[in-house]
């Protein structure tokens, strides 16, 4: 009986073997993975079609924001994605930063976005929704002038 169960044992073992070559396929590495060789581009989130577009902003509205916040010490700019940020500076006993957003290859007034930080004494940080409406509306305005001043050459 014990010669019997180890037969059946031995026989159910080689059954799980098999002289099948075992090919194990390399997996392609993912979008993420720092070995795939293309890269990660803006295009790869925004131009799903494969078209060779590249996405700009509204050239305008980038000269009428660099401009408009000039005023202010620039910590980072990216003309292609269209985004200007400031350093915090001071005004009236109080502490400012302005974020830009561009959002649009027209000039429109829902293709920009300005968001102004308040910091006041206690280092508690606000949104100044009034100030942002202001700086977007001089941004606009300067934008529009701009405009005009190109078609007129």
């Amino acid at each position: 009986m014990k010669l019997f169960k180890i037969i059946f044992l031995l026989l159910i073992l080689s059954s799980c073997s098999s002289n099948n070559e075992v090919v194990t396929k390399k997996p392609e590495p993912g979008l993420f993975s720092k070995d795939a060789s293309k890269g990660i581009t803006i295009d790869d989130f925004l131009n799903r079609d494969g078209q060779s577009e590249k996405f700009y902003v509204n050239s305008f509205l980038w000269r009428a924001s660099l401009d408009v916040l000039s005023f202010a010490p620039f910590q980072s700019t990216d003309a292609f994605g269209g985004i200007i940020v400031t350093e915090w500076f001071k005004k009236n006993n109080q502490q400012i930063k302005l974020t830009a957003l561009i959002k649009s290859r027209d000039l429109r007034s829902e293709g920009i976005n300005i968001k102004a930080y308040i910091k006041n004494k206690k280092n508690e940080i606000s949104e100044d929704i009034v100030l942002s409406r202001k700086i977007e509306d001089l941004i606009l305005t300067k934008a529009r002038v701009l405009r005009i001043q190109n078609k007129l050459k």
